[in-house]
């Protein structure tokens, strides 16, 4: 046999379940985790609401009662109060308690990926085009950065895209919406956005009852059939709601919040509106731009769902940023849509390039692996963010008077100080309703500061040394500087 027809073994081709797993989708897919990755390196673990979640899931753990009145403050103790992500706060509590930061790491990364590949998948559902849904899944690790924390709202937002999955798959001719009640029986449990989820499960089925063609938006009506079965997997998934250890007072916090929170609203940064002034802002204004000319250039049709849908996302992520994320699960499968190619293949079909896309995903595993930071330096971003050296001397404090500490260190000292009753805490909701809120913003303002510490009878005040509150301390002839370490600064009262 000649040299020329030797057979080339690394022309051989790849076993069929090789071709389809080392496929140009999957490669594609693990670029976007570790482009997750990239960020949540930078991002940390040193979120303010980790600690009293934590501290609310030891407390179920170790006693096996939810908490159901507060018991970590002076201000509001004894008061009522739901804890609305129980559930959710579970793994992070339990991968604490194994692997310390890096436990919250990763079950942060672990969820966060999960949604970026699910918004993913989305949008080769829809476009069933490899490399549009790529360029839309880079728009929505963008935006993941907004909620990138080790925060229950990840839970959210992953049983969002599921949910979505579930819906955009009937139009496949694939009915999985059997899932959807167990799916609300666990949200509910886990986190408040499931009253998101659940108005787009109605507005779902209710447009279904319409038919029609409006220029580029078409209606189809659901056959009987599927009308008798939505209608009952969303009864079913009502009832299921009650599921809770609060009963109906937990179907109804999504409701508190709306229209009995609006101090919260005021004054945290997350439910502030959109900036267009910010790079996420510009952002987003440049893909719903993009959307806009796109649809102009191809005129596809789309679906009163898909309409409806992503008037939803987009009024929910232009009136508050945390809501930004919520628009990327939605948009980008749709902008994949148009972004697709005449031309694209198949994503399901085997690859020709199976080994080389197996080297590829290799590299990318190892980078990931490689960025996944050490419990140091986990650590050091958390003692940057909250006033570690101070912990001891907090301590100390405990039984000798009331402590007003600064909001964002609420949650951490209830974590690393339990023995000390504070002020209030990054929960933000019990506070408001008791006026606690209201009384310290106007302190901590230097609006009526000495008014608030009578009226609370405070006895140390725990604060940043660059704090206006502090500076107004420290000229005052009845506090004193007990404690100071150059992040953290403790005033005593002295008459």
């Amino acid at each position: 046999m000649s040299e020329a027809s030797q057979p080339d073994s690394t022309a051989l081709p790849a076993p069929k379940w090789a071709a389809r797993l080392f496929s140009l989708p999957v490669v594609l897919g693990l670029v976007l985790v570790w482009l997750l990755f990239v960020f949540g390196a930078k991002a940390g673990v040193a979120d303010l609401d980790i600690w009293w979640h934590m501290r609310n899931a030891s407390e179920l753990v170790h006693t096996g009662h939810f908490v159901r009145a507060d018991s970590w403050t002076f201000t509001v103790n004894g008061k009522p109060w739901i804890n609305f992500e129980w559930l959710g706060e579970l793994p992070y509590y339990f991968f604490f308690k194994w692997l310390g930061y890096r436990g919250l790491y990763l079950v942060m990364m672990v969820v966060s990926s999960s949604i970026v590949l699910g918004i993913y998948r989305l949008a080769l559902m829809r476009s069933r085009d490899a490399i549009a849904s790529f360029a839309v899944g880079v728009l929505a690790v963008l935006f993941a950065t907004v909620s990138l924390a080790p925060r229950t709202l990840l839970f959210g937002w992953l049983f969002l895209v599921l949910e979505i999955g579930i819906l955009w798959s009937l139009s496949r001719g694939k009915d999985y919406t059997a899932w959807l009640p167990p799916l609300f029986l666990v949200w509910i449990n886990t986190h408040g956005s499931w009253f998101i989820g659940f108005a787009i499960l109605i507005a779902y089925v209710a447009l279904g009852w319409f038919e029609g063609e409006w220029g580029s938006v078409v209606a189809t009506r659901w056959t009987p059939q599927q009308a008798r079965k939505l209608l009952a997997v969303m009864t079913a998934s009502f009832a299921l709601l009650f599921v809770n250890p609060y009963g109906w007072r937990l179907v109804l916090y999504p409701l508190d919040v709306m229209f009995r929170q609006k101090d919260t609203m005021q004054y945290i940064a997350e439910w502030a509106s959109l900036d267009f002034h910010t790079l996420r802002g510009k952002t987003m204004l440049a893909t719903l731009f993009l959307l806009a000319v796109l649809q102009l250039v191809r005129r596809r049709q789309w679906t009163v769902q898909d309409v409806v849908l992503a008037l939803i996302a987009v009024y929910g992520a232009v009136t508050y940023v945390r809501f930004v994320f919520m628009a990327g699960i939605v948009i980008a499968p749709l902008l994949a849509m148009d972004l697709r190619s005449n031309r694209a293949k198949k994503p399901d079909a085997p690859s020709r390039n199976a080994w080389m896309h197996a080297m590829a995903a290799f590299v990318l595993v190892t980078l990931m692996v490689l960025r996944f930071p050490t419990e140091q330096q986990l650590h050091a971003g958390v003692a940057e963010a909250f006033p570690e050296k101070a912990v001891p001397y907090v301590r100390s404090l405990a039984g000798q008077g009331n402590l007003m500490n600064n909001f964002n260190w609420g949650g951490y000292f209830e974590w690393n100080a339990p023995e000390v009753k504070e002020m209030l805490d990054s929960r933000v909701d019990i506070f408001v309703h008791e006026g606690v809120m209201s009384d310290y913003v106007s302190a901590a303002r230097v609006q009526d500061t000495y008014a608030m510490l009578d009226k609370y009878r405070i006895q140390y005040v725990l604060l940043p040394p660059k704090d206006p509150a502090s500076y107004l301390l420290s000229h005052s002839a009845d506090w004193k500087q007990s404690y100071e370490d150059g992040q953290a600064v403790v005033f005593e009262r002295v008459r």
